[in-house]
């Protein structure tokens, strides 16, 4: 999923930044919130290989 970019370059279109630089802002921000959302949420790739390395060595994963 990626970011309405120019919904939010409104939002921050009195910063000292050029539209490069913000929308780059924006992405970079998207994609930290779309990480802590991955993670609460059990879907964060280090949660897979951790779930795979546990049921591989015989451990309960819900620990």
């Amino acid at each position: 999923m990626k970011p309405d970019t120019e919904k939010y370059l409104t939002m921050i279109d009195d910063w000292d930044m050029t539209r490069e630089q913000k929308i780059q802002y924006i992405h970079d921000l998207w994609h930290i919130m779309e990480s802590f959302v991955d993670r609460a949420f059990g879907v964060h790739p280090v949660q897979h290989a951790r779930d795979k390395s546990s049921q591989a060595h015989g451990q309960d994963s819900m620990k």
